[in-house]
């Protein structure tokens, strides 16, 4: 088995935006606010296009393949990242998200997501040299087998070489928070998110990164 670490280019973009497709389709984080999966599987495929289209020049994205087969994605915003306009979204086709979904369903999504991530956005903005990882994927068939431990040392490793000394990120599951610790990283906020009855969890993590 040969796996590889590096920078996702351009002609990889749709098949890295399948990948988060299948790893989240079963995830509570989008299945308590679109229980249908038509729908779900639409507002995935089309959030994580036009935010991959929209930020692929702004920001980091990188990519884990085995035997040559793209496995696992990530995207992590330097301290000096500034969130594109709504014009950028729009000219990216962001109004194309909205086709076939519920509307208000997409719009209360939207507005916990960007709760979801505020304690990590307020935390970077205390220093020069944090970095927030705003998305990490492993795809589902290469769930087990240690892609996910050797990416986050990667996506670590790869900050330092950047001049960063700390990341933040948050996770919404009670596997992937206890991943997390075992990794050294510690919880600094903890919310929950209800939607029509299901209640979810919130935990926003940090990490000093220190020299190798």
């Amino acid at each position: 088995m040969t796996v590889d670490f590096n920078i996702l280019k351009r002609n990889e973009l749709r098949a890295a935006v399948r990948l988060v497709g299948r790893a989240f389709e079963d995830y509570e984080y989008f299945t308590n606010y679109f229980p249908d999966l038509e729908e779900r599987r639409k507002v995935l495929g089309g959030v994580v296009h036009r935010e991959y289209l929209t930020n692929f020049k702004r920001t980091h994205y990188l990519v884990v393949k085995m035997n040559g087969e793209l496995v696992a994605v990530a995207q992590i915003n330097a301290p000096d990242y500034k969130k594109p306009s709504d014009f950028q979204y729009l000219i990216h086709g962001w109004p194309l998200v909205y086709r076939g979904v519920n509307r208000q369903r997409l719009d209360d999504w939207l507005a916990m997501d960007a709760a979801a991530g505020k304690p990590c956005h307020e935390y970077q903005a205390t220093g020069t040299e944090i970095w927030y990882l705003s998305s990490i994927t492993v795809d589902p068939s290469a769930h087990g087998i240690g892609i996910g431990k050797q990416f986050i040392a990667y996506i670590e490793d790869y900050i330092r070489t950047q001049g960063g000394r700390e990341l933040v990120l948050f996770t919404n599951s009670d596997k992937n928070i206890a991943f997390y610790k075992r990794c050294g990283y510690e919880v600094f906020d903890e919310r929950e998110f209800t939607y029509n009855g299901k209640t979810m969890r919130s935990w926003s993590v940090k990490k000093m990164l220190l020299a190798n």
